[in-house]
């Protein structure tokens, strides 16, 4: 079968992943036809984790780990803002949603800072409330004058979760220029470990399409 033949199949593929938007254009940049498998394997991973794995029914809320076992003692005994942010966060990511808006609210009344807003806007993202995490980043990078390490990358994630593709890039730009290890795919993969899937999803859709079509 002809590469040209096959590169077809794989763009209809592509196609039934990633609806019509402005990041799935990202995909059909990519020359490697396995590299553009191995992306698109990554992230349909990503979407089916975050659509509740093997769950039916979508994913089922958590009751309770040990970690959030020990936030509930820190608040318990102290009303501290990063114990609510860490719940906030740490409920986000369990499903526990309700729970996690009130824990978020709470933390940055508790404390009125750079860091709480940008803690604030992480557990946003994970909720989906992709307007508010866009409202908290803006909100950390005012307070720290876009110096804080953590400002342009994080705005990245909330542009790309409303949609505001120029100012993803614009950012993501200004993120490589502080930490290059943005700017290379092996070294983002490293960096972003740890991130959760959605974290993961929208850093790399803004990287594949910042290093075909903005990197200068």
């Amino acid at each position: 079968m002809a590469l040209q033949d096959t590169r077809g199949h794989q763009d209809e593929a592509f196609a039934s992943v990633f609806p019509a938007g402005e990041f799935r254009g990202l995909l059909l940049l990519m020359k490697s036809p396995s590299r553009r498998w191995h992306l698109v394997a990554g992230i349909a991973m990503n979407l089916f984790l975050l659509g509740g794995g093997l769950s039916a029914e979508g994913p089922v809320p958590v009751d309770t780990t040990p970690k959030l076992e020990i936030l509930n003692q820190q608040i318990a005994a102290n009303e501290d803002a990063q114990a609510y942010a860490n719940r906030g966060y740490t409920l986000a990511l369990l499903g526990r949603k309700e729970e996690a808006r009130a824990d978020i609210k709470k933390s940055v009344t508790l404390k009125d800072n750079g860091p709480m807003h940008n803690r604030a806007g992480w557990a946003y993202f994970n909720l989906g409330d992709y307007a508010d995490a866009v409202r908290e980043f803006e909100a950390a990078a005012k307070f720290s004058n876009n110096r804080a390490h953590y400002d342009y990358y994080s705005l990245v994630l909330g542009y790309w979760g409303v949609g505001k593709t120029k100012q993803a890039l614009e950012n993501y730009q200004l993120a490589v220029e502080r930490d290059p290890r943005f700017g290379e795919y092996k070294t983002l993969d490293e960096r972003t470990a740890e991130w959760t899937p959605l974290e993961k999803r929208a850093i790399h859709e803004v990287y594949v399409l910042w290093s075909k079509a903005w990197k200068p």
